[in-house]
C-alpha cells in the first residue's frame, strides 16, 4: 500500500515537471522569437540579391574596377561574380533541361548578385544604388526583387506591434496553466495541509516545505525546457540551416532567465495562495 501511495505521488510529481516544462519550452521559444524578430527581418534583407548583368564588351579593366569598387563599398556585404556559363548551368538545373541544347547558343551574360546590408535595403536606398549601376558603360541591366523588399520593410512594424500583442496573451495563458498545474498537484495533498494545521503546526512550518517543492518544480522544469531548445538549435545547426549560437546567446539567457523567473515567482504566489485558501476553509468543505 506504501509502495502504491509513493509510486502515485512520485507520477504526481512527474506530470507536475512535464507539464511546467511545456508551457516554459513555448514560452522561451516565444522570447526568442521575439528577441531575434529584427536580426531575423535583417538576415531576410540581406539575402535578397541585386543582380548587375553586365555587357558582352566589357572589358577586363572595367571588370577589375567594378570589383574592387565594390570590395570597398560600405553598403555591400558581399557579392559573387557569375559567368555566363555558371549561369547557363544553374538555368538547366533548375528547369530540368539543357536549354542550351534546344537554342543552340548561350543567350546569358555575366553578372554580379550583390547583397547589401540591411540598412540599405529599403525602396529608395535601392533605387538609388540600382540608377547609380546603371549609369555604368558596361551595365546592361539591373534587377532585384522589388515587391519583397516593400513587403518586408511596410510589414515590420505590424508584425513586431502583433508579436507584442501576441506574446502578452502567451504570458497570461501561461500563467493561467502553470496555476492550474500547481492547483491540482496540491489539491491531493489539501486534507493532509488542513490536518497539520489541526494539530497545532504554525502556517509557516506547512508553507515551506510546500513552497519550496513547488519553487524545486519550477526549476527543474526550467532547466529541463532550455536543455530542449539548446539541443533542438544545435540540431537545427547542423541538420537544417546554420545557427550562430553566440550571434543568438544573449536572447537565449534573457529568455531563460525570464522564464526562470517567471515559473517561480507564479510558483510561490500560486502555492501561497492555494495553501492559504485549504488552511482558511472549514474541514468539511475540502471533502
Amino acid at each position: 500500500m506504501k509502495k502504491t501511495t509513493n509510486s502515485k505521488i512520485f507520477s504526481n510529481y512527474v506530470l507536475v515537471i512535464i507539464s511546467i516544462t511545456v508551457v516554459l519550452f513555448f514560452l522561451s521559444s516565444f522570447l526568442i522569437t521575439i528577441l531575434n524578430s529584427e536580426k531575423i527581418i535583417n538576415d531576410l534583407k540581406e539575402k535578397i540579391p541585386v543582380v548587375v548583368f553586365l555587357k558582352e564588351n566589357i572589358s577586363t579593366i572595367e571588370l577589375t574596377q567594378f570589383e574592387k569598387k565594390l570590395k570597398i563599398d560600405e553598403k555591400v556585404k558581399s557579392f559573387d561574380f557569375i559567368t555566363k556559363d555558371e549561369a547557363a548551368e544553374n538555368l538547366s538545373i533548375d528547369i530540368g533541361e539543357d536549354f542550351l541544347e534546344f537554342l543552340g547558343y548561350n543567350p546569358l551574360l555575366d553578372s554580379f548578385d550583390i547583397f547589401f546590408y540591411a540598412d540599405y535595403i529599403d525602396s529608395f536606398n535601392v533605387d538609388e544604388i540600382v540608377n547609380k549601376f546603371k549609369s555604368e558603360d558596361f551595365v546592361d541591366d539591373v534587377t532585384y526583387d522589388a515587391p519583397l523588399i516593400f513587403l518586408i520593410n511596410s510589414n515590420f512594424e505590424k508584425l513586431k506591434n502583433i508579436t507584442i500583442i501576441l506574446g502578452c496573451l502567451f504570458m497570461l495563458i501561461s500563467l493561467i496553466l502553470i496555476n492550474n498545474t500547481i492547483r491540482l498537484s496540491l489539491y491531493s495533498n489539501r486534507l493532509n495541509i488542513k490536518t497539520m494545521q489541526l494539530v497545532g503546526a504554525k502556517k509557516s512550518f506547512i508553507m515551506l516545505p510546500i513552497i519550496k517543492k513547488q519553487i524545486f518544480f519550477a526549476v527543474t522544469a526550467s532547466i529541463i525546457s532550455s536543455l530542449i531548445i539548446i539541443s533542438i538549435l544545435i540540431y537545427l545547426s547542423n541538420n537544417v540551416f546554420e545557427i550562430n549560437i553566440n550571434e543568438i546567446l544573449n536572447s537565449l539567457i534573457i529568455s531563460f532567465s525570464t522564464s526562470l523567473l517567471f515559473s517561480l515567482f507564479i510558483s510561490f504566489i500560486s502555492t501561497t495562495f492555494i495553501t492559504n485558501k485549504f488552511l482558511n476553509s472549514k474541514i468539511d468543505k475540502l471533502y
